[in-house]
């Protein structure tokens, strides 16, 4: 019965004003610049719709504790939902989010034009559609561009290693190279963020995914961060904060890292590639035009994505899905990208004005093909507070990080 008044809802809706008009769509975002990027956009669709757009941009830290109460309530706080790669397991698991797919087929969406990695993490689980993706974080290193390539800095690294400069190739070659860059430049070699929870759990399992260890086998369900690998990822991550990071990285997050970059103290950074736009702005940042990104040196880096959803308990969910169908269509799509926005629709990668005003994202293609998600399950919250728990044994409490991972 739902199945089929959605569908006889969604064929009907040609017009947004018809269900939107007089509404109001509350929505939670996280402070980044994707959602910059739609508060731009965003009074095209009030006027296009006649709804008010009610958009609350908060800490990433406060999201999910702000999302729960509303979503087991009878009646919710938000129409629309920004959902974490890591959340959908748990969310669809709790019956949190609708299926889209008799909206998706009734309105003929094409969702082929989304990244596959992005559909795995954040569109379908268990072979549902539940979300589309709203925008992706690919992680990977971050670098200063016009200091590795100065030619007093190449020929002091030929000295040093022994072979003409490179980029780092694994995850050992990177902690060498970042560790004697701080040295030589008088910087951070690596900026780094190890405040717990996510903060550390998000950049250190870049590190587990590069030496090809994982927290589960992905078949077998078994845990496997207790392996050589996993345990050498965590000596490694451990030995950087060390001997590398910015002053203070024990307690940074993102924000920190970002502001560390910006003010010309790192070299490297193993870190978000969606703080492009924000080093790129020159009302802030003293390295316009002197960063670059790579994929993750290694086997795999963490990919992550946030997805539309609309609540099981959304007030209007007509109206929720003539948004999204809006947020996600072609041209309101590229005009968030072009404004700083982490695109998660492939054509738009391959659009020469968008590489021209963003020309780091040529490089997202290749960091897309190696790279994987947290595991989709319902405890995935949880197993990011453990890792953090296991992380901080070892930064704040010098704890082997053998024992700390068993």
């Amino acid at each position: 019965v739902m199945a089929a008044s959605l569908l006889a809802a969604s064929t009907a809706l040609a017009d947004p004003a018809a269900v939107c008009k007089g509404k109001t769509l509350n929505l939670l975002l996280e402070t980044v610049p994707d959602s910059t990027a739609l508060f731009e956009v965003a009074p095209e669709f009030e006027k296009l719709s006649g709804a008010k757009l009610n958009m609350e941009a908060v800490n990433y830290s406060l999201m999910h504790e702000k999302l729960v109460p509303s979503l087991t309530a009878s009646s919710g706080s938000y129409d629309v939902l920004a959902v974490d790669s890591y959340w959908a397991g748990e969310f669809v698991t709790a019956n949190w989010i609708q299926p889209l797919d008799e909206r998706i087929a009734a309105d003929k969406i094409d969702t082929s034009v989304y990244y596959p990695a992005l559909m795995d993490i954040n569109g379908k689980v268990k072979g549902t559609t539940y979300m589309l993706p709203f925008w992706q974080y690919a992680m990977g290193l971050l670098y200063r561009k016009d200091i590795v390539e100065d030619p007093a800095f190449q020929a002091a690294y030929k000295e040093k290693f022994g072979r003409d400069w490179r980029l780092p190739e694994t995850l050992q070659e990177y902690a060498e190279l970042a560790k004697w860059a701080g040295q030589q430049t008088g910087k951070a070699g690596a900026a780094m963020s190890g405040q717990r929870a996510d903060p550390v759990v998000m950049e250190a399992t870049n590190y587990v995914f590069s030496l090809g260890a994982d927290f589960y086998n992905r078949e077998t369900w078994e845990p496997a961060l207790n392996s050589p690998e996993g345990i050498e990822a965590v000596k490694i991550y451990a030995d950087l904060l060390a001997n590398a990071a910015q002053p203070g990285a024990l307690g940074a997050n993102f924000d920190d890292v970002a502001n560390a970059l910006k003010q010309d103290k790192a070299v490297f950074s193993i870190s978000y590639l969606f703080l492009m736009p924000t080093l790129q702005d020159p009302k802030e940042s003293k390295v316009v035009d002197k960063m670059a990104f790579a994929r993750m040196p290694g086997q795999d880096s963490l990919l992550g994505a946030w997805g539309w959803a609309i609540p099981t308990n959304a007030a209007n969910p007509d109206c929720s899905w003539e948004f999204i169908k809006w947020v996600e269509s072609k041209d309101v799509a590229m005009k968030r990208a072009m404004a700083g926005g982490q695109a998660t629709q492939a054509w738009i990668y391959d659009d020469a004005d968008y590489i021209k005003r963003w020309p780091q994202m040529a490089a997202v293609g290749d960091a897309l093909a190696h790279a994987k998600g947290l595991p989709v399950m319902s405890r995935a919250t949880q197993l990011v507070e453990v890792f953090a728990e296991v992380m901080g044994e070892v930064l704040a409490n010098g704890t082997d990080p053998a024992t700390a991972v068993a």
